[in-house]
């Protein structure tokens, strides 16, 4: 008997029901075998049920499949299509190292294209000071910064990305190992001037 069924076999018909009622809070396992164990319980459960069942299962999987997909959808083979640095990678790069990071990858987006990059430089550049400033004046921690960094990126999206260059522009994703190096070379040192006060 799986480890899942020993736990599963204990609860009992009301909370097995919670199982088959809540869908998308519980794994695909999960759900069969509280089904299983009631339906071998002579549980009284509603009819068709295992129909129902498949149905809010395919919806809760066609809803995933949209969420994996945000960062993706636009991303082509196409080689005529331009190669940029992807949305998730500037935002992750904005969120670990700061929205001026993200900034200067969208601006080379935005330059390849020949479209007006330096207002993503300076917007970058000041978002990333104002956000220093505040977090220095209120004491902000790890978490505070994130938070800031996320938000400026979700800013550089909907004015930059989204303006110039589209939301439903095609495109090719390039690699980011020069931003990476880039990044590490300037934050591993800074990170060691924190931790040891040097």
């Amino acid at each position: 008997m799986s480890a899942l069924r020993q736990i599963l076999i204990k609860k009992s018909n009301n909370e097995l029901m919670y199982y088959i009622n809540h869908v998308d809070k519980h794994t695909e396992d999960a759900i069969w075998i509280a089904l299983e164990i009631l339906q071998h319980r002579n549980a009284e459960l509603p009819k068709d049920i295992s129909e129902t069942i498949k149905i809010e299962l395919l919806k809760k999987r066609e809803k995933q499949e949209q969420s994996r997909n945000v960062w993706s959808k636009n991303v082509t083979s196409d080689l005529d299509a331009p190669e940029f640095y992807s949305q998730k990678a500037i935002y992750i790069f904005s969120i670990l190292f700061s929205v001026l990071f993200g900034s200067v990858m969208l601006a080379h987006n935005l330059y390849k294209i020949k479209k007006p990059f330096v207002w993503a430089i300076l917007f970058g550049l000041m978002y990333s000071l104002i956000a220093i400033y505040f977090l220095e004046k209120y004491r902000g921690n790890l978490p505070g910064t994130f938070i800031a960094n996320s938000l400026g990126a979700v800013v550089l999206y909907q004015l930059f990305w989204n303006k110039w260059i589209g939301k439903q522009t095609k495109y090719r994703t390039k690699p980011i190992w020069v931003p990476l190096i880039i990044a590490m070379i300037i934050s591993i040192p800074l990170i060691i001037v924190v931790f040891y006060g040097l």
